[in-house]
């Protein structure tokens, strides 16, 4: 016996996957550890508090100068 599936139903289902992060909340804790990490080889404080958004910002800037 084969279970067919209705596309139109994976669709409703999955879309919900696709929600990326609220930018408001705090940064994950593997933002936190990689922002830790770059800031501590560039020199710099290592901040505090960032919100998702930010610690992505702060970790591209630093990969740059880093890297």
């Amino acid at each position: 016996m084969t279970m067919q599936t209705d596309v139109s139903t994976l669709d409703k289902l999955d879309a919900a996957l696709d929600v990326p992060p609220d930018p408001r909340e705090p940064m994950s804790a593997t933002q936190e550890e990689r922002l830790r990490e770059l800031s501590e080889r560039a020199g710099e404080p290592v901040p505090e508090h960032l919100t998702v958004q930010q610690a992505g910002q702060r970790i591209e800037l630093l990969e740059a100068v880093v890297y």
